[in-house]
């Protein structure tokens, strides 16, 4: 059949090595886009701004509609809010490490107000970190004492604690006592994120002002 077609007798494909085709395409880098500790930072921390405040509504409000659950979901949300409050102190460490290193002079920067120079000498970084730690710790210990009161007060738990009950005295002396304390709390909250905003936004910690600041300090 070659005889018959002269052309294709004396014809030999050329051989294309398939192994030294490059790839147009960059590889994924994996590495580079798992978010880091600290980067979770800003994500995680207006969680508990909102959810403990929210749990101390609901609180509120169970005191004149008793029926409804809303006591329920106040322990919920407040549950939700300590649980991220303890991951806002956890990646906020690894956040400071970090703007310590792209910003060196943020140990310096300091406040003038009462508060800073109560809570941490006038450090503006201690001052949020502090204030953060309090808020975690406070209401965490208010959802151990109200998981407590829950439990000797609710109906629905009656049968796990068989029949016993906190008198009611002590019930409503306990439960002001503890929504006074939930209330007065709402301070902290509100501070830790006010001196965590005045580092965003006066000083930008952890923004692309830090780095452009490290970089001119570096640059001779």
């Amino acid at each position: 059949m070659l005889k018959m077609i002269p052309m294709l007798e004396h014809y030999n494909p050329p051989v294309t090595d398939t192994l030294s085709i490059k790839p147009s395409f960059k590889p994924y880098n994996v590495r580079k886009t798992m978010p880091t500790t600290a980067s979770l930072h800003p994500l995680i921390v207006h969680a508990p701004l909102v959810l403990i405040p929210a749990a101390v509504v609901f609180t509120l409000l169970s005191l004149f509609w008793s029926k409804g659950g809303l006591r329920i979901a106040a322990a919920l949300l407040l549950a939700a809010g300590v649980a991220t409050a303890v991951l806002a102190t956890e990646t906020g460490e690894a956040a400071e490490h970090r703007a310590e290193q792209m910003m060196p002079e943020l140990e310096d920067i300091s406040d003038p107000g009462s508060v800073p120079q109560a809570v941490a000498e006038g450090s503006l970084l201690e001052t949020h970190a502090q204030l953060g730690e309090m808020t975690r710790n406070i209401y965490g210990l208010l959802l151990l004492i109200e998981g407590g009161l829950l439990f000797l007060t609710e109906p629905m738990f009656a049968r796990l604690r068989g029949g016993r009950s906190l008198p009611a005295g002590v019930a409503r002396l306990t439960r002001g006592l503890w929504t006074t304390a939930a209330v007065a709390g709402l301070a902290l909250v509100v501070l830790t994120g006010h001196y965590g905003g005045k580092m965003v936004y006066d000083h930008g910690v952890g923004t692309t002002r830090d780095a452009q600041t490290t970089s001119s300090v570096q640059t001779p």
